[in-house]
């Protein structure tokens, strides 16, 4: 039998284990090999170059820091990792001097101040961040999109939105030959798309968060969960599913949850504890991206969390082998199996409530539509346009400013009502439209409506419902056009291609030419195509939809004739249909009117007949 004094004495855990701290950093380091070379490839060595700058900043801050407190120099690659990590969150274009002042307060400031590695209260990367974007706003939210063709050492490029500030209107129509959603999803999985350095590049992210954990570097608890309370809180707070798909692959949400909620010295000590600091964080970050004035909540999540893990520590304790009760039973796992079941109820809300709020994506094949970007069904039977347009918020005189529009409409199964608006692009001058003027009202309400405030009429505000307007009365117009199903009629003389009818609605396809001649220098005769809707009850146009009109760009102000009869229409004079009776513009409405009296023509004739 072995001697006692064999053997060594020690403090728990007894478990061996070969990692030593820079081993651990040098392994998260390799992990964010992938994002640094996806970076650089997107935006350029301009890029690349913040993120040395900052890195070695940070090296640099904490040897000084050691030798002006007279200790040991410190080369555990912590440092390193804070400065990369730092880094890979700017903006691509920032200034030189955005990473040097980022890295120096993230190492003396949070780090070095509160006694090192270790002992510091928040995620070092993760705070300066949100100080850099109190600090200078302006300067951090200023993105560019991706472009493989750019690596310069340039910082004078022009900025533009991302997903998160732009929503689909920061994103290209089609990526890779994919059009419509599936397009955006790739985009943004696959980084071509604007935003920091490092996270916009998700396949990258997951390269590395995978190695991680095959590493054994961090615990799949706080990502899985992160994202899986991230996923249910989008799905509650945008009622999509198409909604939470793009939320979890825009902004730095990946990033995060692999590379900054994961961070050894802020994260939880205990199992359990680790689920539920990774619930606050999924609830913080949608919560701050819904309602925030910040389109991006990941970091300040991570700040808020790490601030409520020492009480997490202190009080949620988890139960040793063998305690029991003063009563001698089992001391119960409150824990354990509150977070399995916050866990299960999480993931069974996302299975039952996915398919319900799924979306059937629906074409318009036939119709040129100005606003209209894509229209699908939702679970209820409405139908969710998505528009796009800009409101003009120009100063005669002043200045000339276009403000970028996005909206979701949402028109009730039948196409009677607006039952929601739901905006994703606004003014950023506080010019934002009144929705209530078009939410549970009727096409008819809205194209009649013209008290759009109380304040002059010339206001920006007002600008943008008119504008809005516009984009409502195209979404009926579409609806009735494309989603709703009408009778044949054997009927078709002339330039009336199709009749059909659905109630009192008689809709007819009409063709025309437009002269858009210029004597003596060419001739060109523009074919136009519509499809003009006459409510028989009113005898009164109701709706028109463009099949086809002017490459040139003279479109038709089609609102110019609804509502109206033949002989309201046949008496407007060229001044009222266009301001210039010699532009191409005006010649073209002056063809459509001669169009839309046809229809007036095929109209009684089929009643007649």
């Amino acid at each position: 039998m072995a001697q006692i004094d064999a053997y060594k004495a020690a403090a728990s855990p007894h478990e061996a284990s070969g990692a030593d701290t820079r081993r651990i950093m040098l392994d998260v380091l390799i992990a964010l090999l992938p994002c640094i070379v996806c970076g650089t490839v997107f935006f350029g060595l301009y890029s690349l170059m913040l993120v040395a700058v900052c890195t070695a900043v940070c090296f640099l801050s904490e040897q000084l820091f050691n030798l002006a407190r007279k200790k040991p120099l410190t080369f555990d690659l912590s440092a390193l990792v804070t400065g990369v990590i730092l880094g890979l969150n700017l903006p691509p274009r920032a200034p030189w001097y955005i990473p040097v002042i980022g890295g120096v307060f993230a190492i003396v400031v949070v780090k070095m101040l509160f006694g090192g590695l270790g002992k510091n209260f928040a995620n070092p990367a993760a705070t300066a961040r949100v100080f850099l974007l109190l600090a200078y706003s302006t300067l951090m939210s200023q993105y560019i999109g991706a472009d493989i063709s750019g690596n310069a050492l340039s910082a004078d490029v022009s900025t533009g939105a991302t997903y998160l500030t732009g929503g689909t209107a920061a994103l290209a129509d089609s990526f890779w030959g994919v059009c419509g959603y599936w397009g955006y999803v790739l985009q943004l999985f696959f980084g071509a798309v604007g935003g920091s350095v490092g996270e916009t590049c998700k396949a990258a992210v997951l390269v590395g968060g995978a190695y991680l954990l095959a590493r054994r570097v961090i615990d799949w608890r706080i990502p899985a969960v992160y994202l899986l309370t991230a996923a249910a809180m989008a799905l509650a707070l945008w009622g999509s599913a198409s909604e939470m798909l793009l939320q979890l692959l825009s902004g730095g949400l990946l990033f995060g949850a692999f590379f900054m909620a994961t961070d050894y010295a802020t994260s939880p000590k205990w199992r359990y504890n680790r689920v539920l600091y990774a619930v606050g964080l999924g609830v913080l970050t949608m919560l701050i991206r819904r309602y925030g004035a910040y389109p991006e909540g990941t970091s300040l999540a991570v700040l808020v969390m790490n601030l409520f893990v020492p009480i997490m520590d202190k009080y949620l304790l988890p139960v040793r082998f063998g305690q029991r009760t003063k009563g001698g039973r089992p001391y119960p796992q409150v824990m354990k199996w509150s977070m399995r079941g916050i866990c299960a109820l999480l993931a069974l809300a996302l299975l039952v409530a996915v398919p319900l709020v799924s979306y059937t994506e629906v074409g318009l094949y036939a119709g040129t539509y100005t606003y209209i970007k894509g229209v699908r069904r939702n679970f209820g039977g409405g139908y969710e346009f998505t528009v796009q347009g800009e409101a003009d918020l120009s100063v005669p005189g002043q200045y000339e400013y276009f403000q970028p529009l996005e909206f979701v409409v949402v028109l009730d199964g039948a196409g009677e009502r607006v039952t929601e608006i739901v905006p994703v692009t606004q003014s950023t001058m506080g010019y934002t439209a009144e929705l209530s003027y078009f939410v549970g009202h009727s096409y008819e309400e809205i194209a009649a409506r013209t008290d759009w405030s109380a304040a002059d009429t010339e206001t920006s505000a007002t600008r943008t419902n008119v504008k809005l307007k516009d984009m409502v009365i195209e979404c009926f117009t579409a609806y009735h056009y494309e989603l709703t199903d009408y009778e044949a009629l054997p009927y078709a003389e002339g330039n009336i291609l199709r009749a059909e009818r659905k109630d009192s609605l008689y809709r007819f396809t009409v063709r025309g030419t437009a002269d858009l001649s210029v004597q003596g220098k060419y001739e060109y005769y523009q074919k136009l195509e519509y499809a003009v809707t006459i409510d028989a009850e009113t005898c009164t146009v109701k709706y028109i939809a463009t099949i086809r009109e002017s490459t040139m760009g003279y479109s038709v102000d089609r609102d110019i004739f609804l509502g109206k009869t033949a002989e309201e229409i046949a008496g407007m004079s060229d001044e009222q249909i266009g301001a210039d009776i010699d532009t191409g513009a005006t010649v073209t409405a002056v063809s459509v009117r001669g169009m839309i009296g046809e229809c007036f023509a095929a109209l009684a004739e089929v009643n007649h007949g």
